[in-house]
């Protein structure tokens, strides 16, 4: 500890606090020692992170197990001296002597020579807190093959100090602590190396979809500085958690009002978030290019006109199945809607498996064969079917199909559009323009896909079928871009361990081979113990919130300590423990907010009783998005809207989406000049009502 080269390692301004011990019960070991703890060591704690030395090396750990020892055999003594204490009527009880021990888990050892690998084991001497580059040194961030990605912010003991060597305090006034971002190897978050996220913990207390969303952020910053591109699909499976991920947690001027009367109680991003971000070198942006993609509503998908649905203009957005309707924000809400072409790709989820036997196959094959794509197509068929068994009372059979069989059939698709509540419908879906839930991507887009109002069938189907597209796209390597990244939260239900099924096999050949083809797959849960082994043995990083006590006695989290375990069953919001591929033992970290609003939130600034949003920027946003820089300013917009309500403006947005989107804009198209028509006809139409 008195070499030059460690001294940057350990803070020597805080000194001392305490000293290795090892004895000839609980020696030293290489991946574990213990110390015990100076008296003015109050700072200490579980999680902290320290350096002792071995002859010619530092050696970096993380704390444990704190046990607390006296020269008491039993509590008995103890007792018996207090109450001799109290019948001689002594004012000052005696101070018995205690030592508070504490275990550690080796990090990393660092020898005097780079060429040098130590395992040996720490001697007796000094324990001192790590300073930051003795913790990005147990991160083995020198090691890191790729970028380093901010995940956590590790907060340790000792006191941050200025150049003078004095305390710093925060806008309290009290200490600040010495906090060190946690760093991910790029490598093996999103591959090739490695790949893949996990997280698990208790329902509404573990904090995993926000630090998802903020892991998913840090990403698309860190890999859009290394010039790649990237992108993210979620699925939104509980209230409106992902509907607003295109708003900022902290709003800007514009925003400031809509906050302000729909959310009063929100108060952004705190001092220490913000530093946090600041430590992290990302910006608190929320998702600009999000998309949000739903069903329809029971009964409200469009009519079929000659066996056909056509999407392009499409208007009646209060159809879909997503609580993101209010006017001004539906320009980034898209609508999935299935024929029967595609929903029988899926025949074990459409009907119960005791219906689904040979004949039955055999029957859908054929339905296949002739080109029956649609339900308006099969109950045409179906009449076809009914009028040759009229003409021909004697036959029982149909193209080799007996009647009863046909009957079946006819019984089980009838039912079929109810049961898959609002996707399917009746005849063949034509998008147009319109952007579907699994065409390609592009660089720093985020795709929600909203299922949180569907039935289960319908959630299983269209979970399964958007991520079979996906993969499909890998393997054909047209995703768009660098890395894609799928989010699934509830994966138990998905991939659940010694489960069958299409999805839970896809998923989990994500899992093995997904680092290779540049998909990543984050999957949370509460319960680790239900998900497959295969996906979470391929994780190369795991994220633990808090858990109850029935679930973390399973074998899934045989490799995490018993101390650990215990700070896993009370752990707060906002603080959870990390293990990665570089890190040799398990650590605890703190993330900001995510850099967006969070969804009820959200709902009610811009969705309440009193809507806050303003449909001129979305059709800011869309001529932007058509025009570049030579799209009109928002207040050009609003001017030109003054007096048209709210409803009008949003399907002006719609018109001119559904006549310049998705084509290359001619020399004399002016989306702005026919937006502009269009919004004084809407102020004429409101003056005169």
């Amino acid at each position: 500890w008195k070499r030059d080269q460690f001294q940057e390692l350990m803070d020597v301004a805080t000194g001392e606090i305490g000293r290795v011990v090892s004895s000839e019960k609980e020696p030293a070991g290489a991946h574990q020692f213990y110390f015990w703890s100076a008296d003015d060591a109050l700072t200490l704690d579980i999680g902290h992170i320290v350096v002792a030395f071995s002859e010619e090396a530092a050696v970096i750990g993380v704390v444990d197990e704190p046990r607390r020892y006296s020269d008491l055999r039993t509590f008995l003594d103890d007792y018996f001296d207090r109450h001799v204490e109290i019948a001689l009527d002594v004012e000052t009880p005696t101070q018995r002597p205690e030592i508070l021990v504490y275990t550690v888990k080796v990090l990393a050892t660092q020898h005097r020579r780079p060429d040098v690998q130590s395992q040996r084991p720490v001697i007796t001497g000094p324990v001192y807190f790590a300073t930051e580059k003795a913790i990005e040194y147990a991160l083995g961030t020198h090691e890191f093959s790729g970028a380093k990605v901010p995940a956590l912010m590790h907060t340790n003991g000792n006191y941050v100090r200025d150049a003078d060597g004095a305390i710093t305090t925060d806008e309290r006034g009290l200490p600040k602590f010495q906090r060190t971002p946690l760093y991910l190897d790029e490598d093996y978050l999103v591959g090739p190396e490695a790949g893949h996220a996990n997280w698990t913990g208790q329902s509404g207390l573990a904090t995993k979809t926000s630090h998802a969303l903020f892991l998913i952020s840090s990403v698309f910053q860190t890999l859009q500085r290394e010039q790649k591109s990237v992108a993210a699909i979620m699925f939104n499976v509980k209230g409106p958690d992902l509907l607003w991920l295109d708003k900022p947690a902290q709003p800007d001027e514009s925003l400031a009002a809509a906050y302000a009367m729909g959310a009063p109680e929100w108060r952004g991003l705190g001092p220490s978030h913000l530093e946090a971000y600041e430590s992290f070198g990302l910006r608190p942006e929320p998702f600009g290019n999000m998309r949000l993609f739903a069903p329809f509503k029971p009964g409200h998908d469009p009519k079929s006109f000659n066996n056909a649905v056509q999407l392009s203009g499409f208007k009646d957005y209060r159809a879909l199945n997503t609580a993101r309707q209010a006017p001004g924000e539906t320009d980034k809400v898209f609508p999935i809607l299935w024929s029967l072409r595609t929903a029988l790709r899926f025949p074990s989820k459409l009907f119960e498996f005791n219906d689904l036997d040979d004949k039955l196959w055999g029957f859908i094959y054929e339905l296949g064969a002739l080109g029956v794509t649609s339900l308006d197509a099969l109950n045409a068929q179906f009449e076809e079917i009914n009028e040759f068994f009229a003409f021909n009372e004697r036959d029982d059979n149909w193209r080799g199909h007996h009647k009863a069989t046909i009957r079946k059939a006819q019984n089980r698709f009838r039912g079929l559009k109810d049961k898959l509540g609002g996707l399917l419908a009746d005849g063949e879906v034509n998008y147009g323009s319109m952007p579907l839930v699994d065409a390609s991507f592009v660089s720093n887009e985020l795709r929600v896909v909203d299922i949180s109002a569907t039935n289960s069938i319908s959630k299983e189907l269209i979970v399964s079928s958007t991520i079979n597209s996906i993969w499909k796209m890998a393997e054909e390597g047209t995703m768009g871009v660098d890395k894609l990244i799928i989010f699934v939260d509830e994966l138990n239900k998905y991939a659940p361990a010694g489960g069958e099924g299409g999805l839970r096999e896809t998923l989990v050949d994500i899992a093995a081979r997904g680092r290779h083809l540049n998909v990543v797959l984050l999957g949370a849960q509460q319960f680790r113990s239900k998900v497959d082994g295969e996906i979470l043995g391929n994780c190369g990083t795991s994220f633990y919130g808090r858990i109850g006590d029935e679930e973390i006695i399973n074998a899934a989290y045989r490799s995490i300590s018993d101390t650990a375990k215990q700070e896993l069953l009370g752990l707060p919001k906002g603080r959870l423990l990390v293990r990665h591929a570089h890190f040799r033992s398990p650590l605890f970290g703190t993330f900001p907010m995510p850099p967006t609003i969070p969804g009820a939130v959200g709902q009610r600034i811009f969705s309440g009783a009193v809507s806050t949003s303003d449909p001129c920027e979305a059709l800011f946003r869309s001529l932007k998005h058509l025009m570049g820089g030579k799209a009109p300013t928002l207040t050009d917009i609003r001017v030109e809207a003054q007096g048209a309500n709210r409803e009008a403006i949003d399907e002006v947005r719609r018109k001119i989406d559904q006549l310049y989107s998705g084509k290359p804009l001619s020399i004399a198209a002016n989306p702005w000049a026919a937006a502009k028509k269009q919004l004084r006809t809407a102020v004429e139409m409101a003056s005169m009502t």
